[in-house]
């Protein structure tokens, strides 16, 4: 039998309210923007949030909902499945788990962020889960996947070698794991980064990894495992 790849310690599985990355200082000046807001250029960066807040709330809980899903969602989902997120945020549901495309996930997410700061009274906290991996290759191939950003199939992979053959995870993508094609990937993993890299022929690096519960959740019961994860292939160029 061939020797696994990465011995995987886990230092840390935590619950979290927000994400890295989710909103910067030029999406809050798009919302302004879209919400027609006049000026926007001369608003300071210390001022930008305060400002997307204040026109939020300007307008009805659901009507801001709506605005921040046009913006983060844009065409990716028609104007009736965006209201049905809608009335799962007046609802108090997670669409951020259970929206049928997955790699909208992430973002509806980090709408229902926006949408709490904006409306505290009206709209529970959402929260995700960060997990920290202290990761280890075993030889020259696995050193080679241990380069940010790491990809989401690769982390998917990883996480699937710690759970169970009945995990979520395995049970619906068990032939994507296996493959060398696993488009899902991109919406399970949501955001996921090294640190603390040691080169050497046993490098190691720390994998920061972020997504809902759904995914994450069974991480709590794992202290370390083995992993064999890996990329996906390449796409074959045309002729």
């Amino acid at each position: 039998m061939a020797k696994h790849l990465f011995d995987v310690l886990v230092s840390s599985v935590k619950e979290i309210n927000d994400m890295p990355g989710s909103w910067c200082d030029d999406d809050y000046c798009k919302l302004l923007m879209q919400l027609e807001m006049e000026d926007v250029g001369d608003i300071s960066s210390t001022d930008l949030l305060d400002m997307t807040l204040m026109a939020l709330q300007d307008l009805k809980p659901e009507d801001a909902a709506d605005a921040i899903l046009a913006y983060k969602l844009a065409n990716n989902i028609s104007a009736g499945a965006r209201q049905n997120v809608v009335l799962d945020f007046l609802d108090d549901q997670r669409p951020w788990e259970e929206a049928a495309d997955i790699k909208l996930h992430a973002r509806i997410f980090a709408a229902a962020v926006l949408l709490q700061k904006a409306f505290p009274s009206h709209f529970s906290r959402p929260n995700m889960m960060r997990v920290i991996l202290n990761v280890r290759a075993t030889g020259t191939d696995a050193c080679k996947l241990l380069v940010n950003p790491p990809k989401a199939a690769f982390v998917a992979r990883m996480l699937a070698d710690a759970l169970s053959e009945n995990s979520i995870l395995e049970r619906l993508f068990d032939e994507q794991l296996l493959s060398h094609s696993f488009p899902e990937a991109e919406g399970i993993i949501w955001h996921a980064e090294f640190s603390e890299q040691l080169p050497g022929e046993n490098a190691s690096a720390e994998l920061t990894v972020y997504s809902s519960e759904h995914w994450l959740k069974a991480m709590e019961s794992i202290e370390s495992f083995q992993s064999n994860a890996y990329n996906d292939g390449e796409p074959e160029e045309e002729t």
